[in-house]
């Protein structure tokens, strides 16, 4: 009963008009951040560090190949003739390739704090297409009378769906209820708030041809139609990217004086790059990666680039992986299918640790000959998936035995010396 009372629409009680806008009508166009600047999706991809940290994460996941695997009484293979196996490495849908496909999902989780994938399902039970709905115009409601999920949405054609939440895959971002994610973007806004702010301000300082404020000196008393004569002429004459440089002449005794030049205070710097620290940050992407290089070696990037792996990625990649097996299989098939991300390419070191890597596991029998060839996008070779070891290695099991035959003193070998 607690549970079905959390998740009831309360009554919207509140109005508005376009003359007085309540503060609820206002968030339905973006977010208004203590800087004055509104914050939207589109406004936070202007500012390059949001874009930059969405590119990273995207890009991260996009690259990794989901395969399908079965589980074996010998540990598991892999399967390419599976459905699944078809739509996750060929054809997500006609329209998407595998990389284009994960990038999106991985956008919309970033900048909405949910993904949202509609499954096609095939008369055999079977799905035959994944589709993107809108994360902006879909959202998850709990049916207080069925305890179940339904995903409303608008189809591009502009129908309004309720689906079902077996047919729909959900990705989120952090979340608090467990069932929607939140909008970064939302949550981030102040920081995005000061970068855009920043940012237009800079635009608004080369526009006015790198001038910086200042004031015009004049002798005697000016009503104001003549300021704005003065101010008018003095801008037309001296700002401007193409009146940039040039000599201002000054005549009727006036004499300009500047204010500040605020580009070149290092508490300005300092703030954008605070801006570019904290939203690096939030998205948890290693600073080197969004190329502030400050405090950068060439030791420390490598251990950070480990850790974006361990730290950023491996978490997503688990919540993909969890969400599609579950959605893409059936009860039965999940006891021997499941869907795994490839993270060679990831792990992939340089070509000399990863020829020691390849030497290592071949000795000890792990990988066969055709195994190392097969990573390395080369042919296989005639007789190289045989599995070799080193001869001076045995199993546990025959340890002792062989030792004692090494020394002679196996009861067959005493036999011998006695006759």
């Amino acid at each position: 009963m607690l549970f079905r009372q959390a998740f009831t629409p309360k009554a919207q009680t509140e109005s508005t008009d376009l003359k007085n806008p309540a503060p609820w009508f206002l968030k339905m166009f973006g977010h208004e951040t203590n800087s004055g600047e509104k914050v939207t999706v589109n406004s936070a991809l202007g500012v390059p560090a949001v874009y930059a940290c969405v590119n990273i994460l995207a890009n991260g996941i996009a690259t990794l190949p989901m395969q399908v695997f079965k589980r074996t009484a010998t540990g598991r293979t892999r399967d390419k003739k599976h459905a699944v196996a078809r739509l996750l490495e060929t054809r997500p849908n006609p329209y998407q390739g595998p990389f284009k496909f994960k990038h999106l999902i991985e956008t919309h989780r970033n900048l909405w704090g949910n993904a949202y994938i509609n499954i096609d399902w095939g008369a055999d039970g079977r799905p035959r297409a994944l589709w993107m709905l809108n994360p902006s115009k879909t959202d998850p409601v709990v049916d207080t009378k069925t305890n179940e999920l339904w995903y409303h949405t608008v189809l591009p054609n502009g129908d309004n769906v309720k689906i079902w939440h077996g047919d729909i895959i959900h990705l989120t971002a952090l979340s608090t209820d467990g069932i929607k994610g939140k909008s970064p973007i939302q949550v981030m806004r102040e920081s995005i708030g000061s970068a855009q702010a920043a940012q237009k301000f800079k635009v608004r300082f080369f526009r006015n041809g790198a001038s910086t404020t200042g004031v015009l000196k004049v002798d005697g008393m000016l009503n104001s139609e003549a300021k704005d004569v003065v101010r008018k002429e003095w801008e037309r004459a001296n700002t401007g990217i193409n009146n940039a440089q040039r000599v201002a002449i000054l005549d009727a005794g006036l004499d300009y004086q500047s204010i500040q030049m605020p580009l070149k205070d290092a508490q300005f710097v300092e703030s954008m790059k605070f801006d570019k620290t904290e939203i690096a940050t939030f998205y948890n992407i290693p600073m080197h990666m969004v190329n502030e290089l400050e405090r950068a070696t060439h030791s420390n990037i490598e251990q950070q680039a480990i850790d974006f792996i361990r730290n950023t990625l491996s978490p997503i990649y688990t919540q993909y992986q969890e969400e599609f097996s579950y959605s893409l299989f059936s009860e039965r098939e999940m006891l021997n299918y499941y869907i795994k991300f490839n993270l060679e390419a990831l792990l992939r070191a340089d070509k000399k640790t990863q020829g020691e890597f390849y030497k290592l596991m071949t000795e000890i029998g792990a990988y066969s000959i055709n195994k190392v060839l097969e990573l390395e996008d080369e042919d296989a070779i005639e007789g190289g998936d045989k599995h070799r070891v080193d001869l001076n290695h045995v199993s546990l099991d025959i340890a002792d035995e062989y030792q004692l035959a090494r020394a002679g003193l196996l009861k067959g070998g005493e036999e011998n010396q006695e006759e």
